[in-house]
């Protein structure tokens, strides 16, 4: 594939693909007719309800406060909140199909009951994405009941040790729930911390990617790239190995499409090239909503806008075959 580098706007960014048509029907649901269907991989969603879903404090371990925006925005919660009502009918106006319901660590920790409900309550619409603690003793118990219920995905954060490793992610204890994960079909959502990209992660991610050859992971926001153009577009040699690995997925999302754009260049020269190194089966696209601003509706026009140098295969299989394809097949019971 050649791509061919130049510059959008980013009024041109938020408009592009956002006209609606004449409604059409998926799962009972009504939705606007537009250029591709959409799946949703990274949607953040937000209660109102403080007393029953009560938030972290800004200051807590784990907490957006805690880990330093550095190269990339972070807005936290930001308003109208994304919560599951509101998110519904944002989706259903956008032509957006389904969403992976990804837990927010700033926002509420390992408390999970927000999306887990939420999910509960919209089968069809939500596929939960929970955080727990890797090391944790009960984690794998924890894991196996909520496969039983339908979960799509764990997601694992964390710093890298001083010693240079990622406990949270491949200590021995870790493992149990990489176990417990192929068991059970899970999809394993991986984002080293803070906001950049610990090279070092990458080939652990390779090494569990060959341990547990059954396991999806996928890897938020493309492992953070730097925003750079040709020839590599930012995208480093551990990602690049990465691609060797079938069971890796790369997740595109709103921060950083607000990266590239912020340094004028062109999303969709390295979505193109994204898709070129890993194949549109392997790289899915995520809004960021609840964390990156602006309305659904632009997230979303975004989002189409950056597949603009697609074809039309390849753009449907990043905007939603390959989103739906991973984290709806739901977790069964080991």
């Amino acid at each position: 594939m050649t791509t061919k580098s130049f510059t959008l706007s980013r009024r041109g960014m938020l408009g592009a693909g956002a006209s609606l048509a004449v409604g059409a029907l998926v799962k009972g649901r009504a939705f606007a007719a537009t250029p591709d269907p959409v799946f949703d991989s990274h949607a953040h969603l937000i209660s109102p309800d403080t007393v029953r879903y009560p938030q972290v404090p800004a200051d807590a371990p784990g907490s957006a406060a805690s880990f330093p925006p550095q190269e990339f925005r972070q807005f936290g919660t930001e308003r109208p909140l994304p919560e599951a009502g509101a998110m519904t009918a944002w989706m259903t106006a956008a032509g957006v199909v389904g969403a992976a319901a990804v837990q927010k660590r700033g926002t509420y920790g390992v408390d999970n009951r927000y999306i887990l409900d939420s999910a509960a309550g919209q089968p069809d619409v939500f596929f939960p994405v929970v955080i727990l603690d890797a090391q944790a003793e009960a984690t794998p118990a924890t894991l196996t009941d909520l496969a039983g219920r339908g979960l799509a995905g764990v997601r694992l954060t964390g710093v890298m040790a001083p010693d240079g490793s990622f406990p949270w992610l491949a200590s021995d204890s870790a493992m149990r729930l990489w176990e417990t994960a192929s068991r059970t079909g899970i999809v394993v959502d991986v984002m080293p911390m803070p906001f950049g990209h610990p090279p070092e992660a990458l080939p652990v991610y390779g090494e569990l990617a060959r341990r547990f050859p059954n396991v999806r992971i996928v890897i938020d926001h493309l492992n953070w790239p730097s925003a750079r153009g040709e020839p590599d577009y930012g995208i480093d040699a551990g990602t690049r190995a990465l691609a060797a690995c079938p069971n890796v997925f790369f997740k595109f999302t709103t921060l950083n499409i607000d990266k590239l754009q912020d340094a004028n260049l062109s999303t969709a020269a390295f979505l193109a090239h994204a898709v070129e190194m890993f194949g549109a089966d392997r790289v899915l696209w995520g809004s960021d909503m609840g964390n990156s601003p602006g309305t659904y509706a632009e997230l979303v026009g975004r989002g189409r806008a950056a597949a603009g140098l697609l074809s039309a295969m390849d753009r449907r299989k990043v905007l939603h075959d390959t989103g739906r394809a991973v984290f709806t097949t739901r977790g069964r019971a080991a």
